[in-house]
């Protein structure tokens, strides 16, 4: 079963006449889930180099929280009002407390990738970046342990997946994730399948035209 669906069997879980195998996460879950207090304030980063704004630090809180309980999600902020500088937050969050023991992978498109580029040096510059784009870019693959944050574009994923397809992420985020709407499509058959501990999408039009677009998010977020 997902941890999704497992969820959904929070009574059968804490049954004390029944024994389950390979459940101790689940019902570690559904324990925490049954206590659930609210979504706790974090200690901001030591290193982010901005003052946050007070929803966005409620976003990082929000960010975090579902890092806690293993949940993934979208954080669906209008444009300009700074999603990416809550997940460069987040993931300078995680680095500080040693939770990122591996690279985290952010797609997006070509026209963002110096944005970027450009927020992380200003506002969390102890982030070892990698902008894979351009031709140059084949001789830097063997070399993404080494980072703390890749950045490549969708167009160049269907060119590079199997590359990627040989890494474990940290963090798996899709920015302007409206991007996969299409399920059927090639290139978001291949991030679906792309291996990553959490993932994340941030749009701020998470549904343009009709549901299905909303489905192929989350069917990337909770298989």
């Amino acid at each position: 079963l997902h941890q999704v669906q497992g969820l959904g069997l929070t009574e059968l879980l804490n049954a004390s006449h029944l024994t389950w195998k390979g459940a101790d996460e689940l019902r570690s879950l559904s324990h925490q889930l049954i206590h659930f207090q609210g979504i706790k304030p974090v200690k901001l980063p030591d290193h982010l180099q901005a003052e946050l704004r007070l929803y966005q630090y409620e976003g990082l809180n929000w960010l975090q929280f579902l890092r806690e309980y293993q949940f993934n999600g979208v954080l669906a902020d209008d444009m300009g009002l700074g999603k990416t500088l809550q997940a460069l937050a987040h993931l300078l969050l995680e680095k500080e407390a040693g939770r990122a023991d591996r690279p985290s992978l952010v797609i997006a498109p070509t026209s963002l990738m110096s944005n970027w580029r450009r927020e992380a040096e200003k506002f969390t510059p102890t982030l070892k970046v990698l902008t894979l784009h351009g031709p140059e870019r084949e001789q830097y693959f063997e070399q993404l342990k080494d980072y703390d944050l890749i950045l490549t574009t969708y167009a160049l994923v269907l060119r590079d997946e199997e590359h990627y397809r040989q890494h474990e992420f940290h963090y798996l985020i899709l920015d302007e994730a409206q991007a996969i709407k299409n399920a059927k499509a090639k290139t978001t058959q291949v991030i679906y399948q792309f291996n990553a501990r959490q993932r994340l999408c941030l749009t701020g039009t998470p549904i343009e035209k009709h549901l299905r677009q909303l489905w192929s998010m989350f069917s990337f977020l909770i298989p």
